[in-house]
């Protein structure tokens, strides 16, 4: 039985939490998946939004409900336990540890991934200099936590980092290196590891944003060659087997790269249902694809299914992938406006579609 009829005869309602419309999915094709949005909400965070009562009249409404937020939280947690609903997300605290770049870092260097050589240390002088003696002039500084690169920084001089990181704040110092980032987007089922084909990101486009690290974008497929997308998969693989099984992380994540020539290095973990999954839903749909997001929901509702996922991830190497979707930010990093296209596009040719 496909994993769509399985969703549909669980008896479940499935509640997806909105509080960014551009994050928001359709999904016809499950007669019980409800979209919950509030536009007059004035607090953006999902565990607002779930706490409302007439959000919760509707959720109680459901003999069997479960609850799909877009990124964990322990309030979120709370009121499932209070409620006695499902919830399809991994723990908050999990969660926070893998979103946390210093972490991160630190856990795949631990675990002989393959990272790009930095320096963890407090934010001060002899530390800078210090980076700048092993990495050159150009450096990288990334802090705990951050969206649409604002955690992210480009500095040459200390006196221009200090007017934006606090003194003694723990940050990553790293090299700034020439290449470009791809993302790849898994599933972590009790069967195995499913994972898409890889996308290349697009990052600090103008007009799209005046962030340079931050991500406006996605396109599928990311032209890697056949022996890059083999080296992503397995580090992928390796990813899954060593970090996330051992914290028995499950469902739907993300992993970023950095591509220079033939090196591939992991940068960050989007432990959680990504930026890109709507998007990248509707484009496994139209290449006749059981989306990976049916999957996370089949592990959180706790269905009994089979799955070869060798057969299905060689299925879906030989799918042909193709969209692009573009956002545009604030400065803030707020989104204002997305753009998809279920076509090649040159980027140039359609930033007017932004002005």
């Amino acid at each position: 039985m496909n994993p769509e009829t399985l969703l549909n005869q669980s008896g479940f309602d499935f509640y997806f939490l909105v509080v960014e419309p551009f994050l928001a999915i359709d999904l016809p094709e499950l007669k019980n998946f409800h979209s919950l949005f509030l536009p007059q909400l004035k607090v953006k965070n999902s565990g607002y939004l779930l706490s409302q009562p007439i959000i919760k009249k509707q959720i109680q409404s459901s003999p069997k409900p479960l609850i799909i937020p877009f990124k964990p939280s322990a309030k979120i947690e709370h009121l499932c336990r209070q409620h006695h609903w499902t919830l399809a997300a991994n723990p908050a605290k999990l969660n926070r540890l893998l979103e946390d770049k210093v972490k991160f870092y630190q856990l795949c260097h631990q675990k002989k991934l393959p990272v790009i050589n930095s320096l963890v240390a407090p934010f001060n002088q002899k530390n800078f200099v210090l980076a700048q003696t092993q990495f050159g002039p150009d450096l990288v500084l990334q802090s705990h936590f951050g969206w649409a690169g604002n955690s992210t920084h480009y500095f040459k001089d200390f006196s221009q980092a200090k007017k934006i990181i606090p003194l003694g704040q723990l940050m990553k110092f790293s090299p700034r290196l020439k290449g470009f980032t791809v993302l790849n987007n898994a599933c972590l089922t009790r069967h195995g590891l499913l994972q898409s084909p890889p996308a290349l990101q697009i990052t600090g486009l103008f007009p799209l944003t005046q962030n340079p690290f931050a991500t406006v974008g996605r396109q599928w497929p990311s032209n890697l060659s056949a022996s890059q997308i083999k080296k992503i998969q397995k580090i992928t693989q390796d990813f899954a087997d060593k970090i996330l099984q051992p914290l028995n992380y499950r469902g739907f994540f993300g992993l970023d790269f950095f591509v220079q020539d033939q090196e591939m290095y992991l940068l960050e973990c989007n432990p959680r249902l990504t930026a890109s999954f709507a998007f990248y839903t509707h484009l496994e749909k139209k290449s006749g694809l059981e989306p990976l997001f049916y999957y996370h929901l089949l592990e959180f509702a706790g269905l009994d299914y089979s799955l070869n996922t060798q057969s299905l991830q060689q299925k879906i190497n030989r799918a042909k992938i193709i969209g692009t979707e573009l956002t545009q930010r604030n400065s803030q990093g707020t989104t204002i406006k997305k753009m998809q296209y279920f076509k090649p596009v040159v980027i140039d040719s359609v930033l007017s579609d932004f002005t």
